[in-house]
């Protein structure tokens, strides 16, 4: 498909199910959830275990082949959790997994695929063990985790920092700083003079950008009708 062939109505109509969606069958599920998710398929987020909390505007997109995935699995005489803070975007194939407890500072990126776990899971001489070590995972204010990217036990990522495509984070990373590799390495130093912007500027002014992405669909979609999706749902041509 190379354009939306749905009309205005349709996409507004999706919105209102994926959010009627996201109150009813999920958000029961998080501890607590801060206001105005926006949980694209909603029905491919699995959120297992106690203790999982969201602060505002957490922002998923999942899909068939990429859950989404927040698992808090610890025995009973100790309790996990995971927190993410204010503004945290989370791409599809991601899972984070916590034995003890996992904190993603606000706006933090988290793109498709990328693993975070403060666990083994086993240790190499007993791999039945009910209760395997864990240390808390870390990542401060505005992380870019790039796709692919395992974050492993033990590790604090400093804020603004970036974590490269498929690499292997096993040490700290210092703020400002961006890692690739596997083992990941320091690649380079981010200025920390030159402004960085943020999600949480994107909603300094939530209203006017709910009105922006709103205009903005409704031109993307104009034209668009009811039969013109049907008929390239059912008899696709070329350029569709």
């Amino acid at each position: 498909m190379q354009r939306d062939h749905r009309p205005y109505w349709m996409h507004r109509f999706w919105e209102r199910c994926e959010n009627a969606w996201t109150r009813h069958f999920l958000a029961p599920h998080f501890a607590a959830l801060g206001i105005e998710p926006k949980i694209v398929r909603p029905w491919h987020v699995e959120i297992f275990g106690p203790n999982i909390t969201a602060g505002e505007r957490l922002h998923i997109v999942a899909n068939k082949a990429d859950p989404v995935r927040l698992t808090v699995w610890s025995p009973q005489t100790q309790s996990g959790r995971i927190s993410l803070g204010d503004h945290v975007f989370i791409a599809g194939g991601t899972r984070i997994l916590a034995a003890g407890q996992i904190e993603i500072g606000d706006d933090c990126l988290i793109a498709n695929k990328a693993t975070i776990s403060d666990c083994d899971w086993h240790s190499i001489h007993d791999r039945v063990d009910p209760a395997p070590a864990w240390k808390p995972v870390r990542l401060g204010r505005n992380v870019w985790v790039g796709d692919g990217a395992f974050i492993g036990k033990g590790v604090t990522i400093g804020d603004h920092s970036v974590i490269g495509a498929r690499a292997v984070v096993t040490r700290d990373v210092e703020p400002w700083t961006i890692v690739a590799g596997n083992p990941a390495r320091i690649v380079k130093r981010i200025d920390p003079d030159t402004p960085m912007k943020t999600r949480s500027d994107l909603y300094t002014d939530a209203p006017g950008l709910e009105r922006f992405f709103d205009a903005a669909y409704r031109e993307a979609l104009k034209g668009n009708s009811t039969p013109g999706w049907l008929r390239s749902r059912l008899w696709p041509r070329r350029g569709d």
